[in-house]
């Protein structure tokens, strides 16, 4: 999806069914390609595939005409040719706020649980939670090979924020115990 790819936006004005037209997409292009809608209108499909020949395009024409009933040309598709995407570039915009809400959670930490210890309890085990959680949801994508995409980051920040809350239920039943233990 990040690669050198093209994508071609096609907007159907009648009704159709969506199965229809995906059938369709998929005999002119075959299986290795990625099809979604554009808005909520139901109308707009965008397909992205490595390349699409004009073969393809007048192909996929004269099937949805056929099938729909419609005027479609050549020229009504919009067809965009995308450059590869540096991964790093859709990761860029991430680290720092990464950065910032883990120093900012640390800080919670050390005024929160202070009576733990602060250099033997909270600081340590925050840091080892937060970049053991992200390594393995990293290394998790690349084992797997998981595409980058719109899910790959919330994901990364689901994961983030269990390991805070299972974090905070570790240092809440720490601070319960050294209460207790001062207590007696």
């Amino acid at each position: 999806m990040y690669g050198n790819n093209t994508t071609l936006e096609l907007y159907l004005e009648s009704n159709f069914k969506e199965d229809d037209v995906k059938n369709i997409i998929e005999e002119v292009f075959g299986k290795d390609i990625k099809i979604r809608k554009v808005n909520n209108l139901n109308n707009d499909i965008l397909i992205t595939a490595k390349t699409i020949s004009d073969e393809q395009i007048n192909n996929l024409v004269s099937k949805i005409n056929e099938k729909l009933n419609t005027e479609l040309t050549k020229e009504d598709l919009i067809i965009t040719n995308n450059a590869k995407i540096n991964e790093m570039d859709l990761i860029k915009p991430y680290i720092l706020p990464v950065v910032i809400s883990s120093i900012l959670v640390l800080i919670y930490f050390i005024i929160r649980y202070k009576q733990i210890g602060i250099l033997k309890q909270i600081i340590p085990i925050t840091i080892i939670t937060i970049i053991f959680v992200q390594l393995l949801v990293l290394s998790v994508y690349a084992i797997t090979r998981l595409p980058i995409n719109e899910f790959t980051m919330p994901i990364a920040i689901a994961l983030f924020v269990i390991s805070l809350i299972i974090l905070t239920e570790y240092f809440e039943k720490k601070l319960e115990r050294a209460k207790l233990s001062q207590k007696e």
